[in-house]
């Protein structure tokens, strides 16, 4: 008897840890979304966004390519990811057309492919500098998202002396390309680092 009754007491305890705190499962996403000059990006997250994309400025050697450059950036307390960015780069379609010929042309397309590869690079390498990382390694990995080509940069790094990853996503696109940062613990690879690779960034929305 007394055995069942510590049972009992141990299943109630399981039961109000899974309803009211919710430690068993991951918690839910809910829909958000950033406006970019061309697109609006939506994607789901486990937390709503209270920042706006802000202009950044554009070098006058990269003003015959890149319009305009917009970024936001959220960092949610007491939730598993630490870090989500958005960055917006609009194209100058006529200069790029002048000097490289209709988008999908084989010079276009290599200037393009070369483009993502800089910023993609000169963001994980600001990044990395401004956050002090230490200890970094990176894998890419080319995929399709939204209909459009993608590549998803996983880089694993020591943060604050903490094991950390980022999941850098580049959606390239001839009117506005957009990089995605998610950066969460990766003792939580299991958790949120699943919901990530398998949902929130295969559900990553562009719409005019």
């Amino acid at each position: 008897m007394k055995k069942h009754k510590i049972l009992l007491a141990a299943l109630m305890l399981l039961l109000t840890c899974i309803f009211l705190t919710g430690c068993f499962g991951d918690k839910p996403l809910q829909q958000v979304s950033v406006q970019g000059q061309v697109y609006k990006l939506s994607m789901e997250l486990p937390f709503s966004l209270s920042g706006s994309m802000k202009d950044v400025p554009v070098s006058p050697q990269l003003a015959v390519a890149i319009q305009k450059r917009q970024s936001c950036m959220e960092r949610p307390t007491g939730e598993d990811i630490h870090l989500a960015e958005f960055t917006a780069n609009t194209f100058n379609r006529q200069g790029i057309e002048q000097n490289y010929g209709p988008a999908q042309e084989p010079k276009a397309r290599q200037f393009y492919a070369d483009m993502g590869k800089a910023m993609r690079t000169g963001y994980i390498q600001s990044l990395a500098k401004a956050a002090k990382m230490t200890n970094i390694s990176q894998q890419e990995k080319q995929t399709t998202i939204d209909g459009r080509e993608a590549i998803v940069t996983t880089v694993d790094c020591k943060l604050r002396g903490e094991d950390e990853v980022l999941k850098v996503v580049y959606l390239e696109d001839a009117d506005e390309s957009w990089l995605v940062t998610l950066a969460y613990p990766k003792e939580k690879s299991d958790g949120i680092g699943k919901q990530i690779d398998e949902k929130i960034i295969p559900g990553i929305k562009l719409a005019k």
